[in-house]
């Protein structure tokens, strides 16, 4: 989602956007930058965008009031739900922090909405209406 909102991307970008303008206290799991990171390097390497926008990129997800969990705090439960589910861990680890937090994962992966359908939803699911 963050990814989404970052690098503008075309279907997502706006409702990911929307969503982290709202007033809401976020929290990931510490790898979320590198995952992060990953996405911003494919993005070049798919044209999506220019190596000259990666800075921007970085800046935009830099500056999201993000609190990071340590994911050895939550590897325990994600592994075991990532073995569950037969999902992978990187997603888990979100699915874990949510369940932990007593709150829900905002995420385009369908695959993993359909997993974990009361964790996790569209971030438009979030958005407040009117």
């Amino acid at each position: 989602m963050i990814a989404a909102a970052a690098l503008g991307e075309p279907e997502t970008g706006q409702e990911a956007a929307r969503l982290l303008v709202e007033r809401w206290d976020f929290a990931a799991p510490s790898h979320w930058k590198a995952e992060f990171s990953n996405v911003v390097w494919n993005a070049v390497l798919l044209g999506r965008i220019a190596a000259d926008e990666i800075d921007t990129a970085v800046t935009r997800a830099n500056a999201l009031p993000t609190e990071s969990v340590d994911v050895s705090e939550l590897l325990r439960g994600a592994v075991t739900r990532a073995v569950a589910t037969g999902h992978a861990t990187y997603d888990t680890l979100f699915v874990e922090l949510a369940i932990r937090l007593g709150t829900s994962v905002a995420s385009f992966d369908t695959r993993l909405q359909r997993k974990f359908p009361s964790l996790v939803k569209c971030p438009g699911a979030f958005l407040t209406r009117g």
